[in-house]
């Protein structure tokens, strides 16, 4: 009875939060670039959760709408195709062609189509301590034929924006030659997430977002917060990860909000954020023009300073 009424008031929870969660997808100013309003945003929507019930996937209708907030608002202008990589039975693959198709970008689709490599030592069992789970990995697991996900697709998504690459990460991703401003990273094992990004990250514009699948994976999360990786093989400081340890808000669950969604950002233009001076006020108005004198503090165990992105604060305090 108790597991019956919580199941109500978690799908209760879930309608009535979607406002809020969504609140980004439904702004004006979403998708005022492509010339998509309220009413194309409604009918999006219903065609991604018609997909959902018709194939089968491993992630949700309110992660795929999520991610098309970001790629409705990317300025029409910045050139790129959306890069999905595991694709498994193509239900993640049809919502984002949908979007793609209205905004006009290609997507790029990269899998084995037969299921996972044979995982590493160190990939064969993945902790979510949030869940209190172990997640466990073998060879060929997650597999989608190729022809199931194009079938898929061609019926419930845009067949004639997808590009399909067949083989492993390693093998297909060499051939990436164009910027990309979004790509979505299901892939579940760290080794193929390090050879994703060192082949994507180069090519991902700035300002632009990569979400993987696996926040909530210590071993996933990690990686994007690892200094010696970053600065060996990709030669930048680590972006960090929206969402680590226990996904994005979006999904109501015992203990509060969580989902297996995260991103991070390339060189996001930290000028652009809005200053909130931490001076211990219960609530803060507005910034001073006096406040541009503020020290800005070096973060604990950081190894650089963007000397652009202080200069940077410091002319929006002053904009003040």
């Amino acid at each position: 009875m108790l597991r019956l009424i919580v199941g109500v008031f978690r799908r209760l929870a879930c309608i009535f939060s979607i406002p809020v969660v969504l609140s980004k997808y439904f702004d004006p100013e979403t998708g005022k670039d492509y010339g998509i309003g309220f009413v194309g945003k409604i009918g999006l929507a219903l065609k991604m959760r018609r997909n959902y019930r018709h194939i089968v996937t491993a992630s949700y209708v309110i992660e795929h709408l999520i991610m098309t907030t970001q790629i409705l608002r990317i300025p029409k202008a910045v050139a790129g195709s959306v890069i999905e990589c595991g694709s498994f039975k193509g239900g993640s693959a049809a919502n984002l062609s949908l979007v793609c198709d209205l905004c006009g970008r290609r997507l790029k689709i990269f899998d084995s189509f037969a299921g996972l490599p044979d995982p590493a030592t160190e990939d064969r069992a993945h902790r979510l301590v949030g869940l209190r789970q172990v997640h466990t990995y073998a060879k060929g697991a997650w597999a989608g034929a190729v022809d199931e996900v194009r079938g898929n697709i061609a019926r419930y998504g845009k067949i004639d924006v997808c590009d399909f690459y067949v083989g492993f990460f390693e093998q297909t991703l060499v051939t990436l030659d164009e910027p990309c401003v979004l790509a979505f990273v299901d892939v579940d094992l760290r080794q193929s997430l390090e050879t994703c990004l060192e082949y994507i990250w180069p090519h991902l514009q700035d300002d632009c977002y990569l979400f993987t699948h696996e926040a909530p994976h210590l071993e996933i999360s990690s990686l994007f917060f690892s200094e010696a990786w970053w600065y060996s093989r990709m030669h930048c400081a680590p972006p960090g990860l929206v969402g680590a340890g226990s996904g994005l808000g979006l999904l109501p669950d015992s203990g509060g909000f969580r989902s297996d969604l995260g991103y991070t950002v390339k060189n996001s233009d930290s000028s652009t954020f809005i200053l909130n001076p931490q001076t211990g006020a219960t609530r803060i108005e507005s910034v001073s023009p006096q406040s541009a004198d503020l020290e800005l503090v070096e973060p604990v165990g950081s190894r650089r300073r963007d000397q652009a992105v202080r200069e940077g604060i410091k002319a929006r305090i002053h904009e003040f």
